[in-house]
């Protein structure tokens, strides 16, 4: 693997552990509903890491980011489609649960593509 490569899974351990702390700290305080929201988000860490650790394979060849990235689409239009529904019926657990996920997407992707 790569430099840039055990530089974007060392960001993608580091992130989950950053929510995971947040997690326990609410679970602290008792807030366990948004505890369990935030845990939908620290999935999303270890979703894009097995991705990525299967595509990182073809990481020297020029169109490992074009491939990544149409993969990275894939998994996260579901997730904003389902934002949308939960948004069109009031269900602002849904709402918050995608919303949390799509937030994370956007870190990751935003650094895949600063590394890449």
């Amino acid at each position: 693997m790569n430099e840039k490569s055990m530089i974007f899974i060392d960001y993608l351990d580091e992130r989950k552990q950053v929510v995971l702390d947040e997690i326990a700290s609410l679970q602290a305080d008792g807030r366990i509903d948004e505890s369990n929201i935030l845990k939908a988000k620290s999935n999303i860490y270890d979703v894009i890491k097995s991705i990525f650790g299967a595509l990182s394979k073809a990481s020297d060849n020029p169109s490992f980011k074009d491939v990544f990235n149409t993969s990275f689409d894939k998994i996260t239009t579901p997730w904003k489609e389902s934002l949308e529904k939960a948004k069109k019926f009031d269900d602002s657990r849904k709402t918050m649960i995608e919303e949390a996920k799509l937030s994370a997407a956007s870190e990751i992707i935003d650094k895949f593509n600063e590394l890449f």
